[in-house]
């Protein structure tokens, strides 16, 4: 059986879902501290997940670095709020509804040194952007955008995040 490392930063969207489909070994919250050698850092997660077959990034802020991919060659997996490869980087969705999307996915992708540019190895269903939130862009009411880019981000973790994670490692 895989055995799965989970990486997140503050919170896992979906650990409970993933942990009813996959044999989840460890789980890590992990936060670089600042002026911290991101790469010492990345060597010391490594071998604290040392034994997984596979990582999962569930919530994840932060861009991985050379020992870390390096110890998990194509086997780090990072669950995204956009339909990549359009929409990287922390503010996937908020991007998306500005940029008028009708609609947003999650996705799944193999992790490389290029941010948010590896494969993608799944892909959630569809979740209907509001068509209030289209109003609210074309007025400038910017909070209103965030909270919705917010709760819409929540909603696609909560729904489809576990089930997505371990589609991509079965």
């Amino acid at each position: 059986m895989l055995k799965v490392g989970v990486l997140t930063s503050k919170r896992a969207p979906g650990l409970d879902a993933l942990r009813k489909r996959v044999n989840i070994t460890h789980v890590l919250e992990r936060r670089p501290p600042r002026g911290r050698d991101r790469k010492v850092f990345d060597a010391e997660t490594a071998a604290m997940l040392r034994g997984c077959d596979v990582i999962v990034l569930l919530g994840y802020l932060f861009v991985i670095t050379e020992p870390l991919l390096a110890a998990f060659p194509d086997r780090i997996f990072n669950v995204h709020d956009s339909d990549l490869p359009r929409y990287p980087g922390l503010h996937a969705t908020r991007d998306a509804i500005y940029a008028g999307e009708c609609e947003t996915r999650s996705s799944v992708h193999i992790v490389t040194a290029d941010l948010d540019a590896g494969p993608v190895i799944a892909r959630s269903e569809a979740f209907p952007v509001a068509p209030f939130i289209h109003d609210a862009v074309s007025a400038g009411a910017h909070d209103i955008v965030r909270a919705y880019a917010y709760a819409h981000r929540e909603w696609m973790m909560r729904s489809t995040w576990g089930l997505l994670a371990a589609e991509a490692v079965a």
